[in-house]
């Protein structure tokens, strides 16, 4: 993967992405942004728009339009679900999209969340960076302390 000044650049793209939503229609989820860069360029880009819809590395992956090359990276504000809501676990779309890379800024902080997703995406291979711009990914849910949901 890149050095860390490259990963802070393309994480603030991925928080710009989730500023653009309307926590009062994410809720009780959070905002999440999430960005496709491959060969020091975003390809894509994707937020969490609303409850319900599509999550931020979903979005980013259908904008895509094709899989993402094998040493792209995901750039994520939050790390990804590893739960089958209604959505569907994200961590299973990016292992099946084939990408190789995916930097994170925060943990989830749903204790029963917390480092899953991570730890589903490193088993099938996928180099796995957190903590990118921690503070700053953090700020943008100051009232979200996470959310427990069915299914593993």
């Amino acid at each position: 993967m890149e050095g860390l000044e490259q990963h802070e650049r393309f994480m603030r793209e991925a928080i710009d992405a989730a500023l653009l939503s309307n926590v009062e229609k994410t809720w009780p989820n959070p905002r999440v942004g999430a960005v496709i860069v491959e060969r020091g360029e975003v390809v894509a880009r994707g937020r969490f728009r609303e409850d319900g819809g599509p999550h931020a590395e979903r979005e980013a992956l259908t904008n895509l339009s094709r899989k993402p090359d094998r040493d792209g990276i995901l750039y994520v504000t939050m790390e990804p679900c590893s739960t089958h809501g209604r959505t569907g676990a994200c961590t299973e779309a990016i292992i099946k999209s084939g990408i190789g890379n995916v930097v994170v800024g925060v943990l989830d902080p749903t204790p029963s969340h917390r480092g899953a997703g991570l730890e589903l995406l490193r088993k099938a291979g996928i180099d796995v960076l957190s903590g990118v711009l921690a503070r700053e990914c953090d700020s943008i849910n100051t009232d979200y302390k996470g959310r427990e949901t069915s299914g593993q």
